[in-house]
């Protein structure tokens, strides 16, 4: 079945409807995903609260200030004033909980994080109500989550409450899978953007694993053949250098939670396996390149300052960038002192250039890249400057 759109996502404050169009809407996880899905609901004349996962404390997101802040970023940094209310309070009222917390822990930790705050929400539903699951799940993962949020609360899916299993990218699904009707949620569903095919709970699992296994193990060949290629000194193809470290592991953290889903033996496993092993061979081979390069170029270890750029969203659900950039960075640091890992978009960002040392500049993003030689191009070129891309073949520039 489809969920129709009955209106425009991009309807603007103004012509939101005055009235509450259906209950309260949660939407546990102060991040940028959760944001987006709370702008959209705010915009439309739904009373929406965003539920801060570390305070426990909900924040009501009124029509007004979705329309003034796009991005959660800048309505922290501003410190607007907005209506807060028990979190507990807040679940209990709502009709529809977007389940959407950013999550740090790594590896095997990952699931143990998330089924952490799940059981903290899941007391706290009520009957009729409905969970919709934003973050991502490997085959058959779904009836582990639905186990715990039954104990935790009491209720039966399918019969007291549903659950959909929707993981999202900047608010938008991927999937979208349930197994119960929708029909008293159908308004609310399209009203945050969630209009798509409905597709079985096991279904919705095994298409987002397989797309995300078909994108990596695109990414890791590539990647494979880009290494080979700078080995053997030849030049890589263009579309091979528009490929940067962050293009890497921006849904490297579903990737794992497929890989630990999956039983041995099964092909899939050897493809999710490959591909993982890939993406961690880039940031040995990303530092060996950067050793390479200041033994040629005879730079002093001592007199090279190495910062390490990106771009990434703090606030995010998935840690992925983050996760990979401390990964180059400690690995740096087994070879080199002073080194700096500087996010662009952080408030306050200066760039502290060393003045009287070589500076090794390190992009992990081409759109990083791009707007920092922009910002501060003058005073590149003031001091002694190397820069590296952080792409497939790892180039340099000066």
């Amino acid at each position: 079945m489809v969920v129709s759109q009955l209106m425009s996502n991009d309807a603007s404050p103004e012509s939101a409807p005055k009235h509450k169009t259906g209950g309260t809407v949660s939407v546990y996880g102060l991040s940028s995903e959760g944001y987006f899905i709370s702008a959209k609901l705010a915009s439309k004349g739904y009373e929406v609260f965003i539920i801060d996962e570390t305070l426990g404390t909900a924040m009501e997101l009124r029509p007004e200030i979705a329309g003034d802040y796009r991005e959660l970023r800048a309505l922290l940094n501003d410190e607007v004033l907005m209506t807060i209310k028990s979190s507990r309070d807040c679940i209990a009222d709502s009709k529809v909980v977007f389940f959407a917390p950013k999550i740090r822990r790594i590896n095997e930790d990952i699931l143990s994080e998330v089924k952490s705050r799940l059981s903290e929400l899941a007391k706290n539903l009520s009957e009729g109500s409905l969970l919709i699951f934003c973050l991502p799940l490997g085959i058959s993962g779904s009836k582990e989550i639905i186990d715990r949020i039954e104990h935790a609360s009491g209720l039966q899916s399918g019969k007291t409450f549903s659950f959909c299993y929707s993981p999202t990218e900047l608010g938008r699904p991927l999937v979208f899978g349930c197994d119960s009707p929708l029909a008293d949620h159908a308004a609310i569903i399209e009203a945050a953007g969630f209009s798509t095919e409905v597709l079985a709970v096991e279904k919705a699992e095994l298409m987002h694993a397989q797309r995300l296994i078909a994108r990596y193990s695109s990414l890791a060949s590539t990647f494979e053949s880009a290494k080979r290629l700078t080995q053997m000194g030849h030049d890589s193809p263009r579309e091979y250098k528009q490929i940067f470290a962050d293009d890497l592991s921006a849904s490297i953290c579903d990737l794992r939670i497929v890989f630990e889903s999956l039983a041995s033996g099964d092909p899939l496993l050897y493809l999710v396996s490959g591909s993982l092993k890939s993406v961690d061979g880039y940031t040995r081979f990303l530092v060996d390149r950067i050793r390479e390069f200041v033994r040629l170029k005879e730079l002093k270890a001592a007199r090279l300052k190495i910062l390490l750029f990106s771009d990434n969203d703090q606030l995010e659900m998935r840690g992925d960038k983050m996760g990979l950039a401390n990964t180059i960075l400690e690995r740096l640091r087994d070879y080199y002192s002073d080194i700096e890992y500087l996010n662009i978009m952080k408030e306050g960002f200066t760039l502290p250039m060393g003045m009287d040392k070589t500076n090794l500049m390190i992009f992990l993003s081409g759109s990083c890249e791009q707007r920092l030689l922009q910002l501060y191009e003058e005073q590149i070129s003031m001091t002694k400057t190397h820069i590296v891309r952080a792409n497939l073949p790892v180039e340099f520039i000066r």
